[in-house]
């Protein structure tokens, strides 16, 4: 399996998308099932765009809801650089469904990631947006602790 991060579209309707995703640093990994409303894979895409714009630029996406309240399981992918230089990193963090009282699992994990990988990436969120099926794939490199 190749370090990266997987957004696949598994069903939808005209409010919402169920989504898988899934990440691997070439450690540790784990997946979940997300709901999104239409629209916010290409919102997603639009909050990426570009970046890194400067060493200081930190972006945030969010795919379903954390939390016992909500329906589903949650992922929020943090893009940020680690020094001046302008490295980029990515820090995934997914929470699984807590519905029918299961045990709520959960993973982070962190990975290198640079510039032309995020733009493959926005660009695959924005055609996953538009046909409504398939995949986009954020390939990351594999995590060494410093």
């Amino acid at each position: 399996m190749k370090p990266g991060i997987n957004i696949q579209v598994l069903w939808y309707d005209a409010d919402v998308f169920e989504i898988r995703v899934s990440a691997w640093n070439g450690a540790f990994g784990g997946s979940v099932n997300a709901y999104v409303p239409i629209g916010g894979l290409g919102e997603a895409a639009s909050e990426l765009a570009g970046f890194p714009k400067s060493s200081s630029d930190v972006r945030e996406i969010l795919f379903g809801n954390f939390g016992p309240e909500w329906a589903g399981g949650a992922a929020r992918i943090r893009f940020y650089c680690n020094d001046s230089a302008g490295h980029a990193l990515i820090e995934a963090s997914l929470e699984s469904d807590q519905r029918n009282d299961t045990k709520v699992q959960t993973a982070t994990l962190f990975g290198p990631v640079e510039a032309a990988a995020v733009d493959n990436f926005v660009a695959e969120l924005k055609q996953l947006e538009a046909e409504q099926h398939g995949s986009a794939f954020l390939r990351i490199g594999e995590y060494v602790s410093r």
